[in-house]
């Protein structure tokens, strides 16, 4: 069984500490990429090494609210959009749908591409193709 400790999404904040600044890897963004300029986001959470997930309404990416995760080691999609990073991976439109696919699936293992075959085993391919469809471009 697997503790809290092993947990991949490793700090959901408390509604109450979600932040609108100091996520560094999406300020450094705003500061210096021209299409992320006006980008307004609230931090609600981080992996166990220090990836970033982010709700925002006003992303140059998607239409209304988006939610995505950035870390240096994540592997996002191959883009024709250039305001695309290849460091995000887009989790879906709201904080409620990514939640309930974590809970189905038991965690974010997308933060973990080479290995959701050993964590999901035969729900491995479904869970790949739900990420497929919200990252086109997608390699893993």
């Amino acid at each position: 069984m697997k503790s809290r400790e092993d947990d991949l999404v490793f700090e959901l904040f408390p509604r109450n500490e979600w932040r609108t600044s100091g996520a560094y890897f999406w300020d450094d963004y705003i500061e210096n990429l021209p299409e992320w300029r006006e980008l307004r986001y609230t931090w609600i959470a981080s992996s166990r090494w220090g990836d970033q997930i982010i709700v925002t309404d006003n992303s140059p990416l998607h239409v209304g609210t988006a939610l995505y995760m950035h870390g240096p080691d994540v592997a996002g999609p191959i883009h024709p959009n250039p305001a695309w990073i290849e460091n995000i991976i887009y989790l879906g439109p709201s904080i409620d749908a990514w939640l309930a696919r974590v809970q189905r699936f038991g965690d974010e293992y997308s933060i973990v591409p080479g290995s959701i075959d050993e964590h999901l085993g035969s729900a491995a391919d479904e869970y790949r193709t739900i990420y497929r469809q919200l990252n086109p471009g997608l390699q893993w």
